[in-house]
């Protein structure tokens, strides 16, 4: 699911020149039971009618795109008893987040 997410990112970011490409990945851990895993792009961001529909089944922005992506990523994520949310970034582009439990927080 990370690798959707760092590929999705690579893709938002076609049109920005190469000199202002760059993705960050970020953990955390603030001692809650649950961890953080953010990635973000410095594309154009997502407009806000896409915001809405980002994990809908066979909703996509690509061309060739299948709509699934997003969607697997998601379940995946809730299957674990995480959750995963879209958001456009201060100073451009967009950051998608999702939340884990750590083994102790896993539901049975």
């Amino acid at each position: 699911m990370l690798i959707n997410l760092v590929r999705n990112a690579f893709d938002a970011m076609r049109d920005t020149p190469p000199s202002g490409r760059k993705v960050e990945i970020a953990t955390n851990y603030d001692g809650d039971g649950t961890i953080c895993v953010a990635v973000r792009d410095y594309g154009s961001g997502i407009p806000e009618s896409t915001l809405e529909r980002l994990f809908e089944q066979f909703f996509t922005t690509k061309e060739e795109g299948l709509g699934m992506g997003l969607t697997i990523v998601r379940s995946i994520v809730e299957a674990h008893g995480g959750s995963i949310t879209a958001e456009n970034a201060d100073g451009g582009g967009a950051r998608f987040r999702f939340r884990l439990p750590t083994k102790e927080g896993v539901p049975q």
